[in-house]
């Protein structure tokens, strides 16, 4: 029985581990670099254009998120914006330059990636994430985050923000 206890106390401190894919200094620049896993955000395998799973990468204290998705995609300019709507704020995030889809056939894939302060990461670890809206060359685009991922994001952040603090 009081092993059983242990795991339940443990499992929050060991959950955080799996959304961590690489935490690396590089010995020649000594950067330290932090890249997640991917982390789902929609099962909706019947839209012609949606977000799937975000992640992130951090060069030394720079932040990129990153929304890995299919259908039109479009190209994010250098100056183009997405909207990271919570229940309790709104987040801009910025592109971190020209990026296009990718694929020969339709549906298009494309992982576009924005900067984000790490305020705004806090935020995001607090608050769920309700929904995303895409500025792209083929239009706006809104996604709405089902609520059975929305924990998973806010997990997502936690583990980026304890890697981050060590």
């Amino acid at each position: 029985m009081k092993t059983m206890i242990y795991v339940f106390i443990l499992i929050p401190f060991l959950s955080f581990s799996q959304f961590i894919k690489s935490n690396q200094t590089d010995s020649f620049n000594h950067q330290k670099r932090i890249v997640t896993k991917r982390v789902g955000v929609s099962a909706d395998i019947f839209s012609n254009n949606v977000i799937e799973e975000i992640s992130y990468y951090t060069i030394n204290e720079t932040i990129n998120i990153i929304l890995h998705g299919e259908g039109k995609g479009g190209a994010v300019l250098k100056d183009d914006i997405a909207l990271l709507i919570t229940d309790n704020d709104t987040i801009v995030i910025k592109s971190i330059g020209l990026q296009t889809s990718y694929g020969r056939s339709v549906p298009v894939y494309y992982d576009h990636g924005y900067t984000i302060s790490k305020e705004d990461v806090r935020k995001l670890s607090k608050n769920k994430l309700l929904s995303i809206r895409r500025y792209t060359t083929e239009g706006v685009f809104d996604f709405l985050i089902k609520e059975r991922f929305q924990s998973n994001i806010i997990q997502l952040n936690n583990a980026l923000l304890k890697e981050m603090g060590k």
